[in-house]
């Protein structure tokens, strides 16, 4: 029955046995000195002093649950060998007399187990310009990557920032785990560290619809330096209490307010994330400028950021 966790069947019936009537000797028990010595080689029983040594049990909560973890770890490991190699089988081969370093993915199933596919060959990075219209609601993968190690760095375009539930689920992805910051986005794109990046073919009303994979060296270099040059510029932001927030280094009205105001978000919206009212926005605001003795908000970002409210923990 535990042979799945790694315990032998007749280690199994010793331990039983051990937990029935501790402390025994393996003899006394009908079993061989080599078992116990596994048994103690996991974990699960202890030696006594004396000649011929007893042995007693380990608490089963204690002893069998720490070979699930071990195993659980083992089994997530082997998850993600297997997400690699999945992503390089399914790539598919290029297309008589098509440009290999770049190919075009059409049809949204297609571009969706793609995106997907880019993500799970990825080693140790995952980086991302995020950026409305979406093709589809969250990202489930990279909630499943962050818990396996995968370091994900999201730049999220300020319009992204208006659409109501977004500044939540960000907060969900940075409670996870993800590096994220708010700015300009030039286009949408997604770079693994494969290397391999995806990037939409058209930005209309048919989002979604087609896809260049880029795998060609040069270009992935300019996507890498693009990427990190609006990263540099972009306002991070962090969770506290479950909301987007600024640097701790802040008192607490201005954490909750400076990354929302840095990254140009309305009143309105500001309001909504923070739960307060449009009266509370402004006069936090008002008293924000007056502090940096700034005289637009624009103004209030910047000083915010050069006395380093903004920096990361």
């Amino acid at each position: 029955m535990l042979e799945i966790i790694g315990l032998p069947p007749e280690a199994e019936a010793l331990y039983e046995a051990l937990v029935e009537r501790s402390p025994a000797t393996p003899g006394e028990l009908g079993h061989e000195a080599a078992t116990a010595a596994t048994l103690e080689d996991l974990g699960l029983i202890t030696r006594l002093p004396g000649d011929p040594p007893r042995y007693a049990a380990i608490s089963p909560q204690l002893g069998l649950d720490a070979l699930i973890h071990a195993r659980t770890r083992e089994l997530a490991g082997a998850r993600h060998r297997i997400a690699r190699l999945a992503a390089r089988f399914h790539r598919p081969a290029p297309e008589p007399g098509a440009a290999g370093p770049v190919e075009v993915v059409t049809g949204r199933d297609a571009v969706l187990r793609r995106f997907e596919l880019l993500q799970r060959g990825a080693r140790r990075q995952v980086r991302v310009f995020d950026a409305p219209p979406y093709a589809a609601d969250g990202n489930v993968t990279e909630l499943e990557l962050l818990t396996w190690g995968v370091e994900y760095r999201v730049l999220y375009d300020r319009r992204a920032m208006e659409a109501p539930g977004t500044l939540a689920a960000i907060a969900g992805y940075v409670a996870a785990g993800e590096q994220a910051r708010v700015g300009d986005v030039p286009l949408k794109l997604v770079l693994s560290d494969r290397p391999e990046a995806i990037l939409p073919a058209r930005h209309d009303g048919h989002v979604g619809e087609s896809a260049l994979v880029v795998r060609d060296p040069a270009l992935l270099g300019a996507l890498s330096v693009l990427f990190e040059t609006e990263w540099e510029r972009a306002v991070p932001l962090h969770v506290r209490r479950g909301r987007l927030a600024a640097a701790p280094g802040a008192a607490d009205a201005r954490r909750d307010l400076l990354p929302l105001l840095a990254a140009g978000l309305t009143d309105a919206a500001i309001a909504a994330h923070l739960g307060w009212s449009d009266r509370t926005v402004r006069r936090h605001v008002r008293a924000m400028m007056a502090r940096l003795d700034a005289q637009t908000r624009f103004q209030a970002g910047y000083q915010a950021a050069a006395r380093g409210w903004l920096a990361e923990p």
